[in-house]
């Protein structure tokens, strides 16, 4: 790799004027970037590494300002230039992919003329020629061309991801500025795009700076990194030795927060505290508060980011103590002096064993089923059209759950794990099947029955931030349920509550119980959300994605709390996420999900090892990996999840499957998408014109009226999507000149044992 550097940050610094002080975001930080390389700038929120990549654009709010350091790209200080000068930069040189990308559309504007427009921005060029680089764009990207007449709305999230990257590809900038481009995304899609971005950085030799505070997708990604924290940056370097041997305690703390999927299990570290108040910062290490290593010196001097190897650099006064430091970081007691320090009791996982025992049975699911009516327009009102549409969110699923087992639900989005969970605590009505609780269908429980079961049952909302009343205190917020279920009262109340929030590791309650949740931090919140769960000493708790929205250092205390709950209440768990690896550190069996339906279900280390569905081996394909001896090789194509509302005929998952069979479910809509995909890949379609979908069947209008080589074509385009696709239709030729593609209705394959407690719903087992 080249000595030239693309991108040269020298002593940035960017303070953010407030009536209080100027809030110091960015304090002094080095970094730098090679053409073709892509740098990862990684730290919890509030860390300082967006606003550092918004100020390389100089796109910061009016109260943000640059009292000093450099900003050298490509020969020029961007801090001293005009800003007609920064314009031409902006797009054409350095381009910028948000974090809401998805909402960085306008949605009146086809996406194809959004494109033109950042084009006819910077360059002249007509409109013929643009549109047809758009449609090469698109093509890069694996959007067929043809959407380019697409509104956003028409589009789901990951193509409108894909379109916003075509986007930032327009002019053919020498920068990209990723900020969390995957944060909203599913596994499966997140992986696509990433590995899109990567190739394509590659082959135009682009310099990429991704910024996420997600380790595993940089080790993935990237070819260096720079730990941010607390507006200073802790710790740089090649991007698998940073992680491998790292030489700072945060970035020590970082790696072992995370659950690997691939590697050996280990109980997860919490890190206590919180990121410090960049109004008033600490004079010594930012790092320091937090540090199970601190002595006196950290305290009072700043550290210099100083060599510790070849290209490697770290802002921590001891690097001759890391390999000791290593060892000691990797264990939850190290880090339980901080949390007495902070008065954040860091609590371990306990046993992390998974649960192996023949338990009696808690709850008992069969034939489980919600579907969900269509809304009509008016005018389908009137005529009597789509009425029975609906979304099959839950399509028969059978399950159970023993005491104090923990249940991993698996599976992208609108494949049913919510609606499944919000169905077993009865906050949804079921349309069809049974759900036995301590052998009582609770599907018919109404009125003080219902009541009595909520006593039993509990719910961990995915946002700790929505779900604590604003206008209560913690105290009042925990008491509630007692309160409700006039379970307590007096100072029984007052000593249960204390309880729930010690156990749930606010210690001591005392300081929690009379604040407001804007007075907590995120992780402090959910906590307080897990007290008010087991305050009722309930039989299970459903919990739905309880850490996607807190920062890493703080998730590993509540996956170790359900740990603890399951080792010393009993409490049973069901699960829910799409995070494979945070799944298999928890649970104890795993059902994986897909499109309303269980595809396979059995001891999570079984699932996650033998891998016998297709569908959960592309979802522990597209997981990324934190640990940097594992390298998983990219995962280009793997389409996205079907429509809830025509669910695909046969198994649900074939329009996606490698090892589908003529038998597993083909139909015309997967003609359309071959013709489709045969598009993406900037092949021209001779003799084929329109296709017109009627049931199971496709119908294809015939171009030039050779009607041989028509199907000729047809079956190399089917043939290119699957082989077996090929096989399953069935080609007639029609009359005025047309072919028609024939296929035969087939069921959704039933589950069948392989192992023991372990079955697996797919054709290749029958």
């Amino acid at each position: 790799m080249t000595d030239q550097r693309l991108l040269k940050v020298e002593d940035l610094a960017i303070h953010y004027r407030t009536g209080a002080g100027p809030v110091q975001a960015v304090d002094g930080i080095h970094f730098d970037l090679r053409p073709g390389e892509a740098l990862g700038l990684v730290g919890e929120s509030g860390c300082g590494k967006t606003t550092a990549a918004k100020a390389m654009l100089r796109l910061l709010p009016p109260n943000g300002e640059v009292p000093r350091g450099r900003i050298d790209f490509d020969g020029r200080d961007l801090v001293a230039l005009d800003e007609e000068s920064m314009r031409k930069v902006r797009w054409k040189e350095i381009a910028w992919i948000s974090q809401a990308a998805m909402n960085a559309l306008d949605p009146v504007y086809t996406v194809g003329d959004q494109i033109l427009e950042a084009m006819n921005a910077h360059i002249k060029i007509d409109r013929k020629t643009a549109w047809a680089h758009a449609e090469e764009l698109f093509r890069a990207v694996g959007i067929d061309p043809g959407r380019l007449s697409a509104y956003p709305h028409e589009m789901s999230g990951g193509m409108k991801q894909r379109a916003v990257i075509a986007m930032a590809l327009a002019l053919d900038p020498k920068l990209i500025i990723a900020d969390e481009p995957t944060t909203a995304l599913d596994v499966v899609t997140q992986a696509q795009i990433l590995a899109r971005l990567s190739k394509l950085r590659r082959e135009r030799g682009m310099g990429l700076l991704f910024i996420t505070h997600d380790i595993s997708v940089v080790v993935q990604t990237c070819d260096r990194v720079a730990v941010m924290y607390g507006g200073h940056i802790m710790e740089t370097g090649p991007v698998r030795e940073v992680f491998g041997t790292p030489f700072h305690p945060y970035t020590m703390g970082l790696t072992n927060a995370f659950p690997t999927l691939e590697g050996a299990q280990r109980e997860l570290i919490s890190i206590p505290g919180s990121p410090p108040d960049l109004l008033n910062p600490p004079s010594g290490c930012r790092f320091a508060e937090r540090c199970p290593f601190a002595t006196e010196r950290c305290v009072r001097e700043t550290p210099p980011l100083h060599a510790v190897g070849e290209e490697r650099q770290a802002a921590c006064h001891y690097p001759d103590q890391a390999e000791a430091f290593r060892v000691k970081a990797a264990l939850n007691e190290t880090w339980a002096v901080v949390g007495e320090r902070l008065n954040e009791p860091v609590q371990g996982a306990g046993s992390i064993e998974h649960l192996e025992s023949e338990a009696p049975l808690l709850l008992e699911v069969e034939e489980l089923k919600k579907h969900f009516p269509v809304e009509q327009g008016f005018l389908d009102g009137l005529r009597g059209r789509n009425k029975d549409r609906k979304v099959h969110a839950v399509d028969g699923i059978s399950f159970d759950l023993r005491e104090g087992e923990i249940l991993g639900l698996a599976g992208e989005s609108g494949s049913g794990k919510t609606t499944t969970g919000e169905m077993l605590v009865r906050l949804l009505d079921v349309t069809a099947g049974e759900i036995r609780f301590e052998g009582a269908d609770i599907a018919q429980l109404s009125g003080r029955e219902l009541k009595t079961f909520r006593r039993r049952a509990q719910m961990i909302f995915q946002d700790p931030y929505q779900t604590l009343n604003p206008r209560f205190t913690i105290f009042d917020i925990v008491a509630e349920p007692l309160i409700i279920h006039r379970l307590a009262e007096g100072e029984v109340l007052q000593q249960k509550v204390v309880e729930a929030l010690e156990r749930a590791g606010l210690k001591p309650a005392e300081v929690y119980a009379e604040r407001f949740p804007h007075e907590l931090s995120g992780g402090q919140r959910q906590r307080v959300a897990i007290a008010r769960a087991i305050v009722l000493e309930p039989r299970f708790i459903v919990a739905d994605e309880p850490v996607s929205m807190l920062d890493v250092s703080i998730r590993a205390g509540v996956l170790n709390l359900m740990h603890r709950f399951r080792n010393e209440l009993g409490i049973s768990f069901v699960y829910v996420s799409h995070d494979l690896p945070t799944i298999r550190y928890v649970a104890d069996r795993t059902a994986i999900m897909y499109l309303g339906e269980i595809v396979e279900v059995g001891p999570t280390e079984q699932v996650v090892r033998e891998r016998k569905h297709p569908y959960t081996q592309l979802l522990l394909e597209a997981s990324p990996e934190p640990d940097p001896v594992v390298v998983k090789p990219p995962l280009e194509s793997a389409g996205e999840i079907p429509s809830a509302v025509e669910p695909p005929n046969g198994c649900h998952f074939h329009t996606r499957c490698p090892r589908a069979m003529a038998h597993c479910g083909w139909e015309g809509r997967d003609v359309v998408t071959a013709l489709s995909e045969w598009r993406i890949a900037g092949r021209e379609i001779e003799h084929l014109g329109s296709a017109e979908v009627a049931g199971l069947d496709v119908h294809l209008q015939v171009r030039g009226g050779d009607i041989e080589a028509a199907e000729r074509e047809l079956v190399e385009v089917m043939r290119a999507k699957h082989p077996a696709l090929a096989e399953a239709g069935r080609i007639e030729q029609g009359a005025e000149g047309a072919l028609s593609v024939r296929f035969q209705v087939q069921v959704s394959p039933q589950r069948r044992q392989v192992a023991d407690q372990h079955s697996v719903a797919c054709y290749l087992y029958e």
